[in-house]
């Protein structure tokens, strides 16, 4: 396969699919690929020049890492910056999420390696998840960091993992689950090594549904309705109860 039309926006860049122009291709190359404000502002770049491309029709996302997809918030950078500044960060990774999740084109994600937190949540965010079958962990580590789910966060996961035991289990032990078993439980849609050429094959099939971008895209905002009014409701509801927003920093 080869790409080509590469246009980079700080760590992350966009190409097309030089056998079929209509699918695009945007890889994370920041390492962990965690979320911080420039990363979330590599991302909005990166969706503006793809919604901007009239004949985009299908997106596929993965990393340059061999290890990692996304390993979630950066907190070492956040949570430094304050109670205050903390939050707003996480609304602003909240609208990251709910852009993804209502993105007017098939999404795939394309999980190369550890998906963990809030990169478990943006891969969720996706309509389709292709994930390594002999590599990496898909993860919500939040039990064991001591940080609660916000609501949107909490209604992101639930609108997709939708088997209520799985659900429960996902959450509430910090269980890391491998491709395989992923698959089995229908966290992701597929397990196997060659991910990105099946995440291709995947495009090829969906592509032409995201040439109408009013009717797929209005679709996904009804489906996610709910969701999506969570994720741009600013409030981190009972994670409130940590000791860091007591601070009035």
């Amino acid at each position: 396969m080869k790409w080509i039309n590469k246009k980079e926006f700080g760590n992350f860049y966009v190409e097309q699919l030089e056998s079929n122009p209509d699918i695009f291709l945007l890889s994370l190359n920041d390492n962990e690929n965690r979320f911080n404000d420039d990363n979330l502002d590599h991302f909005h770049k990166s969706l503006d020049y793809v919604e901007s491309c009239e004949n985009a029709s299908c997106l596929i996302t993965t990393s340059i890492s061999p290890k990692f997809y996304s390993l979630g918030l950066d907190l070492d950078w956040a949570l430094p910056r304050g109670a205050k500044n903390f939050q707003e960060f996480v609304y602003r990774f909240h609208a990251l999420l709910q852009r993804v999740l209502v993105f007017p084109i098939p999404t795939i994600s394309c999980i190369n390696g550890h998906s963990f937190a809030g990169g478990a949540m943006f891969s969720m965010a996706h309509d389709y998840r292709i994930m390594k079958s002999d590599k990496g962990f898909f993860c919500l580590p939040e039990i064991d960091i001591h940080i609660p789910l916000t609501p949107g966060m909490n209604a992101i996961l639930q609108c997709k993992i939708t088997n209520s035991n799985t659900f429960r289990d996902v959450v509430l032990t910090g269980k890391r689950y491998g491709g395989k078993e992923a698959e089995k439980l229908q966290l992701v849609d597929k397990a196997c090594t060659d991910i990105l050429e099946k995440s291709i094959e995947l495009a090829e099939l969906l592509h032409t549904k995201g040439k109408d971008r009013v009717t797929f895209g209005s679709l996904k905002e009804e489906m996610y309705k709910n969701a999506s009014k969570e994720l741009l409701n600013k409030t981190i509801g009972f994670a409130s109860r940590l000791k860091l927003f007591e601070s009035k920093l």
